[in-house]
């Protein structure tokens, strides 16, 4: 470990499409920086600026790291997040977990044995309008939650030429894509996940074996209802957090960055005041504070696994 006044040593794996992000935005972070960078592509991994590597294992042996940020496509979580474990290695992992269950539960038993860090990737929850709800809804001001809705919806372009419509890869459609999202949202402002039922599409001819559409109905432990609702197909789709409580209730709207609530006594809705804080640098701030001792982990790998184990509820 890095002594105090040194930076934390980053490695990643997977530097395309959020590894990417995830690059640009450990940049912001102060008292850590990437030192080590792998990807299949050479070119990219050399675009990071740090060290260049194509083998994720003879990076983790050649480096002397601090904490290791997997983000490469979910078939390789496992194997790679294995590998950090068993090096001792402080580990974020992107969500999806791991393709199904089983393989997430594989990850949390070694984390658990090995007494390691896995912590997995859930942004939203350092988004700042979700801080926000959560805050109302801890604070008692919105009431006990009854309902909650959350769409996340667009129109991908070209995805059935892309991994995410690769059951061998992704372990899964839209759902695992978009609504592993939802359904930690669900259990971090709601509650722990009773049951869980709903129904899948395919509504794109060039896709084969995953669902691009799909709608999951959930009943909290504590009562609440939820509905979630994911597409890779409709344009012009809304993006929208809503919760209902007995006292209040709040919308987030991602597509207009606004949020608003109006709570019990309120002559009309109050619009929230905007943050500019980035999510993917909060939660990067978050991981490397916990990797220093600083503050107790806000999502572990328990909570991916829920979230897989939730979606698999409905792919029955």
């Amino acid at each position: 470990m890095s002594s105090n006044n040194q930076p934390l040593r980053i490695g990643i794996v997977g530097c395309g499409g959020i590894g990417a992000v995830h690059v640009k935005s450990w940049g912001r972070v102060e008292g850590a920086r990437v030192v080590a960078a792998c990807d299949a592509d050479a070119a990219r991994a050399e675009q990071t600026g740090a060290v260049p590597y194509t083998d994720w294992e003879r990076m983790l042996e050649a480096e002397q790291l601090d904490a290791v940020d997997v983000c490469t496509p979910p078939h390789l979580h496992a194997p790679v997040v294995l590998g950090s474990l068993q090096r001792g290695l402080p580990t974020l992992c992107e969500k999806p977990l791991a393709r199904n269950p089983g393989e997430a539960r594989e990850l949390v038993q070694a984390s658990g044995q090995s007494g390691t860090l896995l912590m997995t990737a859930f942004c939203h929850r350092f988004h700042p309008p979700v801080e926000l709800v959560r805050e109302l809804i801890d604070s008692g001001r919105l009431g006990r939650v009854l309902m909650f809705r959350n769409r996340f919806g667009t129109r991908f372009k070209g995805i059935e030429e892309r991994w995410f419509s690769n059951a061998e890869i992704a372990g899964g459609g839209a759902l695992m894509d978009t609504s592993v999202h939802s359904v930690d949202l669900f259990r971090y402002l709601v509650g722990e996940v009773k049951s869980a039922k709903g129904l899948v599409q395919t509504f794109n001819p060039q896709i084969r074996g995953v669902e691009d559409s799909a709608a999951i109905l959930l009943e909290a432990e504590n009562g609440a209802i939820g509905v979630i609702e994911a597409s890779w197909m409709t344009p012009w789709s809304a993006n929208v957090i809503e919760l209902y409580g007995e006292r209040g209730a709040a919308v987030i709207n991602y597509d207009t960055n606004e949020t608003r609530y109006r709570l019990e006594g309120d002559a009309d809705w109050t619009a929230a005041e905007k943050s500019d804080r980035d999510r993917f640098v909060e939660e990067l701030r978050h991981f490397a504070a916990v990797v220093r001792g600083e503050t107790p982990p806000r999502m572990t790998a328990h909570d991916g696994l829920r979230a897989i184990e939730v979606i698999y509820q409905v792919y029955g």
